[in-house]
């Protein structure tokens, strides 16, 4: 069929539909192609938003590192310092028991030396009425050496003023030895009045 033979009208009508579909592909490409550029920059948008929390995750944990770091020294330091604190109240305890102990020694030696203080008074009340005897006696025998004293009255003034002898010595030796701890006793109370202050 030549050219001739085809109708102007239905020539001009067949183009048309040709050129339509033509541009309803042209539009379907272009709506995909928009479809397509939407996805993608949602994607990236989304893209940005996970690097964006990613890197927001990345900031808290540093940061909570940070502070367990702080919290870590924190925690070591009261730790050291509870250790010194109980080192120091345990040698506190230890010194407070000694001073307690010192002190109940103390306390029971005054108490000593108040019953060898009564003691003492004791020994001399006794010795000054032995001292009156001896006195009476050496009268007696004074006396009777006058009128002639007899072999038995003589051994028995001996032995008694052996016996004299011998108490005055001990007198003697109880005397030095509360000297001696009164002495001790002061030394003592220095001592602990110098651990009270301390």
């Amino acid at each position: 069929m030549s050219q001739e033979g085809v109708n102007p009208a239905v020539a001009v009508n067949q183009s048309n539909i040709a050129q339509e579909l033509m541009e309803e592909d042209l539009q379907r490409e272009i709506a995909r192609n928009e479809a397509a550029t939407k996805m993608a920059m949602e994607r990236e948008v989304q893209a940005l938003e996970a690097r964006k929390r990613a890197q927001e995750s990345q900031i808290v944990m540093k940061t909570m590192l940070e502070k367990y770091e702080q919290m870590k020294n924190k925690l070591d330091s009261t730790k050291q310092h509870l250790e010194e604190k109980t080192a120091q109240i345990s040698v506190q305890q230890q010194l407070t028991d000694k001073i307690t102990s010192m002190k109940a020694r103390i306390e029971a030696y005054a108490n000593k030396k108040e019953a060898v203080s009564y003691l003492s008074e004791h020994v001399t009340i006794k010795h000054e009425m032995h001292v009156n005897k001896l006195e009476s006696v050496k009268e007696d025998m004074e006396t009777s050496e006058t009128e002639g004293k007899t072999e038995e009255e003589s051994e028995r003034y001996k032995r008694m003023k052996a016996g004299l002898i011998d108490h005055t010595e001990r007198v003697e030796a109880l005397k030095a030895m509360m000297k001696e701890n009164e002495e001790n006793f002061k030394k003592r109370e220095q001592v602990k009045l110098m651990l009270e202050k301390q």
